[in-house]
């Protein structure tokens, strides 16, 4: 009593400075001392407990809103894989590139589409495995954020923007093994989508076979399913990828190359779009011309399936055996009936002689369900593989 007695004024000025200290660490005045977009994302990442991959702050892209029918215009962007050509050859240390190629769909009135393709930017990356590295097969939104996905090393990209939108770099997220884990050898992934809170991930969806036409092993017939915090569960999908394959008829010896696989939550279906399909045992030279143009719906139980014949044009060359799907897309607003799809084409590949090589891409729109096409192969105008695409504003200003 007696010291509280003697003590009395300091002890209230102490009190007054903590109170004040306090106020002023508070968020109200910290988010006043900051612009309204500084504010929600301080908000947003004061709140945050999940942190995608070891990320510091929360996603920032967006799909482009749903619009009702009528015409309307959406942005895209696609990454490329250019497999042995991601090396970039002058630089001192080892780095790789892919691609990033931007563009708009325009629907008309009358429910087809045009598209408009920008300039370009190029993601670089040291990141390798044995020396390849960068050689992007997918491009999905999840949880906000723009991932890319390398067939090479396994790793799961995040790509961010800076100078105001103007520029895009690559983060590497998470790096993911073949099979059931166990395995030093990066993932081959191929394609990924989003089906309730998770992300899936998965590679071709054909065993991989030594040259006498036995089994090597079965790693690429595994997935991942990626939570929002990236932790990573494995699943072995082969009795779903056989489901697949009876549909087309391509049950052993014969296989089915997947590079385009989506979840429809408007459906409620799978939608795989095969690269390759083929009745006979797998060859290596044979396989670039076994390009496929049918489209496989699949309930959420893998117990019944469509096959959709996607009617490409004759005349125009469409029906062309070197074409198949690397990857597709959603259009917004179509309830998932519509997508942009992109068909690649790789010829006399065969033994990685680039000089050769013969690699070029097609963008096309049709609808999944009456397989009726509605706009063409547009051939993009670059030598180039592209197996990824997401409708996506690669502009948009980092937080």
């Amino acid at each position: 009593m007696l010291f509280f007695r003697v003590n009395s004024r300091a002890l209230m000025a102490t009190g007054v400075f903590l109170i004040f200290i306090f106020f002023l660490t508070s968020d109200m005045v910290q988010d006043s001392s900051v612009g309204s977009d500084k504010r929600q994302y301080l908000g947003r990442l004061h709140h945050q407990t999940v942190k995608f991959g070891g990320a510091s702050r929360p996603g920032y892209f967006h799909l482009p809103p749903q619009v009702k029918p009528g015409e309307a215009v959406f942005p895209f962007a696609s990454v490329s894989d250019l497999d042995q050509l991601s090396r970039v050859p002058e630089s001192n240390k080892l780095s790789f590139k892919s691609i990033l190629l931007s563009g708009s769909l325009k629907r008309m009135n009358d429910g087809t589409y045009g598209i408009k393709f920008y300039p370009q930017r190029e993601i670089f990356t040291g990141h390798n495995e044995a020396g390849r590295g960068m050689e992007l097969s997918e491009l999905t939104l999840y949880q906000n954020r723009l991932l890319a996905f390398d067939d090479r090393t396994g790793s799961v990209f995040e790509l961010l923007n800076k100078n105001r939108g103007a520029d895009t770099y690559a983060v590497p997220r998470l790096i993911i093994t073949e099979g059931q884990g166990d395995t030093d050898k990066g993932m081959k992934w191929e394609w990924a989508t989003v089906k309730g809170d998770n992300l899936y991930i998965g590679s071709m969806g054909k065993e991989y076979t030594n040259p006498d036409g036995s089994i090597a092993n079965t790693n690429n017939l595994w997935i991942a399913v990626v939570n929002p915090k990236g932790e990573v569960t494995r699943k072995d999908w082969t009795p779903q990828y056989d489901v697949v394959r009876a549909a087309l008829r391509a049950e052993s010896p014969g296989y089915v190359i997947h590079e385009a696989v989506l979840w429809s939550e408007y459906m409620k279906k799978w939608v795989f779009a095969p690269r390759r399909v083929s009745s006979k045992a797998y060859d290596e030279v044979k396989d670039e011309r076994m390009g496929n143009h049918h489209v496989v719906l699949v309930d959420e139980g893998f117990k019944k399936t469509e096959v959709v014949e996607i009617k490409y044009s004759f005349s125009l060359g469409e029906v062309d055996p070197l074409r198949g799907f690397s990857t597709i897309a959603f259009i917004p607003g179509t309830k998932d009936t519509e997508v942009l799809a992109v068909r690649s084409v790789e010829g006399d590949c065969v033994g990685g002689d680039e000089a050769i090589c013969k690699q070029r891409s097609y963008f096309s729109v049709f609808n999944v369900v009456t397989g009726e096409v509605l706009m063409s192969d547009v051939r993009v105008n670059m030598d180039v593989k592209f197996e990824g695409v997401e409708f996506v504003d690669i502009n948009t200003p980092e937080l």
